[in-house]
């Protein structure tokens, strides 16, 4: 099941800004515009330079693996503050995020309690689990 961006209710500028205020909005400010939101940086640098407690590896994979739900948003890249391809999708293992060809993989609860980030540097930085406090 994948439904386009304007099923899921919010522009791609939305929903970058709420994912950002669900995961980091304990993060320093300066921090989040140098490391996270400036042209250049990613925006799962939020678990590497925000200190964004969170799973990582194959805990991440575990604990994104035991959830449950039917219906998650997700999108790519995150580069730039920019994202891409948006869609509501059901239920997908860490197996098959790993093997998404987008280079980096966001997938978010709608109601954005919980987020599973596969980056470009698989094997290197990620994936992330992270639930919302």
């Amino acid at each position: 099941m994948n439904k386009d961006i304007k099923q899921i209710g919010m522009s791609d500028d939305e929903l970058m800004k709420k994912w950002l205020s669900a995961f980091g909005k304990n993060v320093d400010k300066g921090l989040m515009e140098e490391h996270v939101t400036s042209y250049g940086n990613l925006l799962w640098h939020l678990f590497t330079w925000g200190e964004v407690a969170c799973l990582q590896g194959e805990e991440a994979r575990k604990a994104f693996d035991d959830l449950q739900y039917e219906e998650a948003i997700r999108f790519y890249d995150g580069y730039a503050s920019h994202i891409e391809k948006v869609s509501a999708i059901g239920k997908v293992s860490a197996k098959a995020v790993d093997k998404d060809r987008g280079s980096d993989v966001y997938i978010v609860a709608k109601d954005f309690s919980w987020t599973y980030v596969r980056t470009h540097e698989i094997g290197i930085c990620g994936p992330y689990f992270c639930q919302r406090v």
